[in-house]
């Protein structure tokens, strides 16, 4: 859940502000995030779109980062001490990080003044000492080398910005500054699926160990035009309601990921991929397994027990 400290913090730097323009940066941020527009492109240059993009995309950010942690942690012991963060944008990744690994140092990379500028204004509602002293530092991924490496490195909805191969050379810095596990996190769309996918091939290809979400380190079964994504359900402030012209309490934030190992890990349980349908007789839910195949299993309402436990099955759930 979005701490609400930070959303109350996010609603002071409004007071200062003309609702009804924002509302309009709202509505010009949301075009620019859905039209086409070119690879590299800076798309939050004010102030007024940075603060916009903090009241509508980092509680979205933060439950798709949450949710990605949660998965990890669930296959895995992961316990960093020090993380960089790159494209930190207002520092949501490391605040969600913070509140899962007892971190020691955070460098936070990212391009853009106005969201340093903002990441500073927001740490006034925080009392954790490693986001407090983390170190901030302007950054493009594009013309920099990543000046040191830690346990934990996370890019957040960075990479589908850039062109292929130059986010192709991005992941190869990631990866040269990730000590144990390098986390992607990218909007849950056919077209980012399909670079993670590329991504996965390259990254395996050269040694690295398929940590999450896939339970198994052969090559991705689904096939050509489908994605493996997920969904995280986010509760609506009001002034996100207003800002988003929307009237629902929530939204659902769909993600795709990807986590990387320096070291080889076990894994021995199966995935559900798809949300699970159930009905009145039955629930049927698609599993990606250990051995690298995908399957479809039904639970008949004449197994109680069975089928009992199967409505209670989740997107994303593993199952042992």
């Amino acid at each position: 859940m979005f701490p609400q400290r930070l959303h109350t913090e996010i609603e002071n730097l409004f007071l200062s502000q003309k609702t009804t323009e924002l509302v309009k940066h709202a509505q010009g941020l949301s075009k620019k995030y859905r039209g086409q527009h070119v690879a590299n492109e800076r798309l939050l240059q004010t102030e007024q779109e940075a603060l916009v993009y903090a009241a509508t995309r980092m509680p979205a950010t933060y439950g798709a980062v949450s949710s990605v942690f949660e998965k990890i942690l669930e296959v895995c012991s992961l316990a960093p001490k020090s993380m960089i963060d790159v494209g930190a944008g207002t520092g949501v990744c490391g605040w969600v990080a913070s509140e899962y690994f007892d971190l020691e140092k955070m460098i936070c990379l990212e391009r853009e003044k106005v969201m340093r500028n903002l990441w500073q204004a927001l740490m006034q509602a925080s009392d954790n000492p490693v986001l407090m002293q983390a170190q901030w530092a302007a950054f493009d991924i594009l013309s920099e080398e990543i000046p040191q490496t830690a346990d934990l490195v996370t890019a957040s909805y960075v990479l589908n910005e850039l062109a292929e191969e130059a986010c192709l050379q991005a992941i190869s810095k990631l990866w040269q500054a990730t000590k144990q596990v390098l986390v992607i996190v990218e909007p849950g769309t056919p077209h980012c699926f399909s670079f993670l996918r590329q991504i996965r091939d390259m990254m395996t290809a050269n040694g690295a160990y398929v940590l999450a979400p896939c339970p198994h380190q052969n090559p991705c079964p689904l096939e050509e035009g489908d994605w493996c994504h997920f969904s995280a359900r986010i509760a609506r402030s009001r002034l996100h309601k207003q800002l988003k012209s929307a009237d629902m309490g929530y939204e659902d934030e769909k993600y795709c990921f990807m986590a990387f190992s320096k070291q080889p890990i076990r894994t021995s349980y199966q995935r559900i991929i798809k949300p699970p349908r159930v009905n009145k007789a039955s629930v049927d839910y698609e599993i990606c397994a250990s051995d690298g195949q995908i399957s479809r299993q039904n639970v008949s309402i004449r197994d109680k027990s069975a089928y009992k436990s199967a409505k209670k099955m989740q997107w994303g759930d593993i199952l042992s």
